[in-house]
């Protein structure tokens, strides 16, 4: 009896070192994973919608999210243009602008994600008012959307460059996920909150451009 019990015990312990052994490499991948933080809502592991900010690029490349800050508009009313046309009884134009021709935020992906943090006391209005617009380059500036009226300041109608998206809620609903349902070709482009109403003008935009390979814009 004295020789088998040693031998029971030596037994017991290879059996729990084996189970050891064969769970080790597991344990060390859960390790190791849980020190990058997992991918969620199309974000790459590692990356979090941040606490403060309102637009965010996602940069596949390197990758990081990139903050889109608001550029205030200004109003062309088009003067001469419309005292030109009131002369045979045609109706007036105006277009809301942003200065100079080109965004000082460069995305080289026109296949990205944007992220858009939405508040307020009616967040699902805001959701539907987010649109993305192409900027049309003039002379020296960025044409977000035009008006138009007849003679007599009625049916008045607003115009811009929408881009088709495919909109999704992230993070419990406080940001909103937009993607463009196809990749953006180079050009300026801006994320705008837009109403329905054709008398609403929009204070800002969230502008940048996407330029690919040679088609990046001169900044000098």
């Amino acid at each position: 009896m004295r020789g088998i019990l040693p031998m029971m015990q030596t037994q017991k312990i290879c059996f729990v070192l084996s189970l050891f052994l064969l769970f080790l490499p597991a344990a060390r991948a859960q390790s190791s994973s849980s020190d990058v933080a997992p991918a969620v809502n199309g974000l790459p592991a590692g990356v979090a919608l941040p606490q403060s900010g309102t637009v965010f690029a996602l940069d596949r490349a390197h990758p990081e999210l990139v903050q889109l800050h608001p550029s205030e508009v200004v109003s062309n009313s088009h003067a001469a243009g419309n005292f030109a046309r009131s002369m045979v009884y045609v109706g007036g134009h105006a277009s809301i602008e942003l200065k100079g021709l080109n965004s000082s935020v460069h995305l080289a992906d026109g296949s990205t994600s944007f992220y858009i943090r939405v508040s307020g006391d009616d967040p699902e209005l805001m959701r539907e008012r987010v649109h993305l617009i192409r900027l049309d380059q003039t002379k020296d500036r960025r044409v977000v959307t035009s008006y138009s009226q007849n003679i007599f300041g009625g049916q008045r109608k607003k115009k811009f460059d929408d881009i088709p998206l495919t909109k999704s809620n992230a993070e419990k609903s406080v940001w909103l996920k937009i993607t463009p349902q196809k990749p953006l070709a180079p050009g300026e482009y801006g994320i705008v909150f837009m109403s329905n109403d054709p008398s609403f003008v929009p204070d800002a935009v969230y502008d940048f451009d996407v330029a690919i390979d040679s088609a990046a814009p001169d900044k000098s």
